[in-house]
């Protein structure tokens, strides 16, 4: 058994602009050290998730995000040359790994040939999230007084150069056109965490690395996870790594059901915050498999809303309704019932303008019997987006509300004081917000006042609200839980697993749990920012190998090719992870099984 690494960071106070990870550890790729992996952001934190992984023939990064709370912080790119970046793999489309790439742009670290690599989906959503990214962006510079970090041409530059991929692989010379010889073979899983989201692996000279990117495996519109191949380096993500497991996903529709139906009766506006993708679609299917269930006149006094980001997340979800990207069931729903939008309910309302939200609150008067709004609105963690927006609205109008927060809430997040508070157990909460009023001005209201900042910029607004309307319904999250994490280890069988991607106290809990229960772990490390990880080992590499052979230079022709190799990987994984579970075989026996099914299907490196 092995322990957690718990080394603090090692950064020199004097690192500068120019400061270069790998000269600084002395960590250089060759040959018996064939990969090297760099964390740039994500570590020990949720949020700007971003791997450099250098190889002999080329630097690649996997994601690029933003961490969404305060001020809006990118990846580290100090050491990075210009132009020196051949390609980036992107595991999925939520903004804390896709929100970065427009600032990698902007500092011309990408090569001009370099592609950014994902799923169909993937890219379809990333793109909408860029675009309302750089809204964001741009108001927030203006408020602050302070100069973008990209423009509308970056943004543009990145949507150019998405290379679209299937779940499968193929060898980074197909999609790099910068990269001269380099054997580097990558592969994507589904992850079940979003539409698209993918697991990530590299391989050369038979090392292999696998990035988790976010798992989940528990909304049931999505398949599940696709088992991964061994590896020796597992970058593991660790969001709800001190969660043994999450809620039931029923029993939290179950509560959040149950919680609109108590505001419908006593006509109280209700406030879901969400993620405009993923969380929104779930959402409207619970809705739109349950509102048909309330009583007449609660049925008559619903008004189901659905707003900002969410409305064209969800157009896209649509748009691969029948495809290998949603669960089985719901594709032959959509083919059996001819129903191609099963993610909007048929009563469901998509505002397009401010005008529309005020008129939806005006109508919500207790006073006037109007009907009842549940509001599905972004951010999940009510910054940016209009959620926020929602909230000052209602605070101002209402002396009762529902806001339900169902998801995770990072550090210097609106949605993280706002929960803070309440599970202190004060009676009321307060937060700031730079959110604007839908007209000219909030309603009148002692519980919502303009504040001057210190810096100069615009005013910020001050709210007050009682503790009662917020609740916390927990199992909705995209997230796998300890366990599931832990299964994904034990598949990948690594001799080092890195956490990455998840707070201090979930990391600490999840890499003693690891340490004690991947038998084939040597070393598990909390990852740290600039803090190179070599991929080595003494001896000849034991992971069978996909051989550089099977790929041609031309990329359709070598993702044609791929596709059975692929479909043979993954179904010899998933009995592997099978045989540990149900036979009593050893880890070495279970290798040994896989490289003679492999050297039959001549799949192995001559």
């Amino acid at each position: 058994m092995t322990g957690i690494n718990r080394d603090a960071p090692w950064l020199p106070a004097d690192a500068g602009p120019a400061f270069d990870p790998l000269e600084h550890a002395d960590i250089r790729p060759s040959a018996d050290r064939p990969m090297v992996v760099t964390p740039r952001g994500g570590d020990r934190e949720v949020g700007r998730s971003c791997y450099q992984v250098d190889t002999e023939y080329g630097t690649y990064l996997v994601d690029c995000g933003l961490n969404q709370g305060d001020g809006g912080d990118y990846p580290d790119f100090r050491g990075l040359d210009p132009e020196s970046v051949d390609a980036v793999f992107l595991t999925h489309a939520h903004i804390d790994h896709c929100g970065g790439l427009p600032v990698l742009e902007a500092r011309g670290l990408l090569d001009d040939d370099a592609p950014i690599v994902a799923t169909r989906p993937t890219i379809d959503l990333a793109e909408t999230l860029l675009e309302d990214s750089l809204t964001i962006h741009r108001r927030e510079a203006n408020r602050r007084g302070g100069c973008q970090r990209f423009t509308r041409a970056d943004v543009s530059a990145v949507l150019e150069r998405f290379e679209p991929v299937d779940y499968g692989g193929g060898r980074v010379e197909a999609v790099a056109a910068s990269v001269d010889s380099d054997p580097l073979v990558f592969q994507l899983g589904n992850a079940a965490h979003l539409l698209g989201s993918a697991w990530l692996m590299l391989q050369t000279s038979g090392y292999r690395v696998v990035f988790s990117g976010d798992l989940g495996g528990r909304a049931d519109h999505l398949p599940d996870i696709t088992p991964p191949p061994q590896a020796d380096l597992l970058l593991l993500e660790s969001t709800y790594g001190a969660t043994h497991s999450h809620t039931s996903f029923d029993d939290a529709q179950a509560a959040i059901y149950e919680a609109v139906e108590r505001a419908l009766n006593d006509r109280k506006p209700v406030l879901i915050p969400t993620f405009a993708v993923g969380r929104a679609q779930t959402l409207q299917l619970l809705f739109s498999n349950r509102l048909h269930t309330l009583p007449n006149d609660l049925g008559d006094r619903v008004r189901l809303v659905v707003d900002g980001l969410a409305q064209e997340a969800t157009a896209l979800y649509h748009e691969y309704v029948t495809s290998e990207y949603v669960d089985d069931a719901i594709a032959n729903r959509a083919r059996e019932s001819g129903d191609a939008t099963p993610f909007s309910p048929p009563q469901v309302e998509f505002p397009q303008s401010d005008a529309d939200r005020r008129a939806i609150l005006e109508d919500a008067d207790p006073a006037t019997g109007g009907r009842v709004p549940i509001i599905v609105a972004p951010s999940g963690m009510l910054t940016g987006g209009n959620s926020p927006r929602y909230l000052v609205e209602m605070a101002s109008r209402f002396h009762a509300a529902t806001v339900l927060l169902t998801g995770y809430q990072a550090q210097q997040t609106v949605g993280r004081t706002i929960r803070n508070q309440v599970d202190a157990g004060t009676d009321e909460v307060r937060f700031t917000t730079d959110a604007d009023p839908f007209g000219t001005d909030w309603p009148a209201a002692d519980t919502v006042t303009w504040i001057a900042t210190e810096d100069g910029s615009e005013p910020r607004t001050r709210v007050t609200i009682p503790s009662e309307w917020v609740a916390t319904v927990d199992g909705l999250s995209g997230h796998a839980a300890q366990h599931g994490l832990l299964e994904f280890a034990r598949t990948v069988d690594p001799e080092t697993i890195a956490l990455i991607h998840g707070p201090d106290y979930a990391q600490e809990h999840l890499g003693n749990h690891l340490a004690k229960n991947v038998d084939s772990v040597g070393s598990v490390t909390r990852s740290r920012r600039l803090t190179p990880i070599a991929v080595e080992r003494e001896g000849d590499p034991e992971t069978a190998a996909l051989s550089p052979e099977l790929f041609e230079s031309d990329h359709e022709t070598a993702y044609d090719q791929l596709e059975d190799v692929f479909e043979l990987l993954a179904a010899l994984n998933e009995d592997v992870a099978a045989a540990r579970t149900d036979t009593g075989r050893s880890e070495a026996e279970i290798r040994a099984i896989v490289r003679d099914e492999l050297e039959r299907a001549d799949l192995l490196e001559e």
